[in-house]
């Protein structure tokens, strides 16, 4: 079923986008739910259609309600799932062996916190593929808040099956400590994000990260690691550069180079391989290479550091900036 109606509509992606979001959040979505009904169904043996149910994991219960209810409409969730989606592109670019080259080499570096940190990056990207190379999108890879929201929402909609489908009542004790034993088990900091940001600033730190090695990093499919590098050379986090990098107007790439200090030459090679398949999520139509050297080039460092004041922010201030925005448009767009 295509369920790409789940997205919001004012989210600017291509068809392609729109639907491979929806299938990852179709997956998120029912791996929340299978791992609730694991821990709900043995409290339920004694009513027997109700255990059936729970334990028939081939019949989505959950999912259906919260697509009736539109209740899976939220903005940071569709931000991540694009971010997903550009991931995947740029993997499948390169293929898993190509991709996988620098990252080895970063296990065997000489710096044990780069070597350790990049073998925790090669096994937190293992988990974001099945056993045939597809992605996957387990709730462990998201931000605590999104996850504690999404667990909490599913346990709503099993609460709402269970109540009206069944007719049993006092049944939110139950639903409540099968939400919050998932919950507890959520560690933020092993999501792969956190690990390609630990990363990073190692690089950064020890005077290593520079164009060239971003250029790498983007052309060899990592994206996450391409994005912490950015972060770490501008002093941004990980959303909010992700953000800039999104900008619907597709200036926010050429700003963050140019804010990092990246040398023109490299600055043009990354630019031309992130809109090698297309601009990169912006949707920005012609020449996009072009017109975001001619912005690099029209900016100093500083002028363009400056732009990203607001991205140095707390998320809590750039998402209420976004929010009271005489235009109604993403804070991004403020590039």
């Amino acid at each position: 079923m295509q369920r790409q109606h789940l997205l919001p509509e004012q989210a600017r992606l291509t068809e392609w986008q729109r639907l491979t979001a929806a299938g990852f959040l179709s997956r998120l979505v029912r791996s929340i739910e299978d791992d609730l009904r694991v821990r709900l169904a043995p409290r339920f043996e004694a009513h027997e259609a109700l255990h059936a149910a729970l334990s028939s994991a081939h019949v989505p219960i959950a999912l259906p309600i919260l697509e009736r209810a539109q209740a899976l409409r939220d903005a940071e969730l569709t931000t991540i799932l694009v971010r997903r989606v550009e991931e995947h592109r740029f993997w499948k670019a390169k293929g898993p062996g190509e991709s996988e080259e620098f990252l080895f080499e970063l296990v065997r570096d000489a710096d044990d916190l780069v070597a350790a940190e990049a073998m925790e990056l090669v096994i937190a990207r293992s988990r974001r593929f099945d056993r045939f190379q597809e992605p996957d999108m387990g709730q462990v890879e998201l931000p605590a808040e999104l996850q504690h929201k999404l667990v909490w929402l599913v346990a709503a909609a099993l609460r709402q099956y269970i109540v009206q489908q069944h007719g049993l009542a006092a049944v939110d004790s139950i639903i409540e400590e099968a939400a919050g034993s998932l919950i507890a088990l959520h560690d933020e900091g092993a999501i792969l994000e956190a690990h390609a940001t630990r990363l990073a600033l190692r690089l950064a730190v020890s005077d290593r990260l520079d164009g060239t090695l971003l250029l790498r990093m983007l052309s060899e499919g990592l994206l996450p690691l391409f994005i912490a590098g950015a972060g770490a050379l501008t002093g941004l986090d990980y959303a909010a550069t992700w953000e800039v990098i999104a900008d619907p107007r597709g200036r926010g790439p050429a700003i963050l180079l140019r804010a990092a200090g990246i040398e023109r030459q490299e600055a043009a090679a990354i630019l031309l391989l992130a809109n090698s398949n297309g601009p990169l999520v912006s949707g920005t139509e012609g020449d996009a290479t072009a017109a975001q050297l001619e912005l690099y080039d029209s900016l100093d460092r500083a002028s363009a550091d400056e732009v990203l004041t607001l991205w140095r922010a707390a998320p809590g201030y750039r998402t209420a900036v976004a929010r009271v925005s005489t235009r109604g448009r993403p804070a991004a767009e403020a590039a």
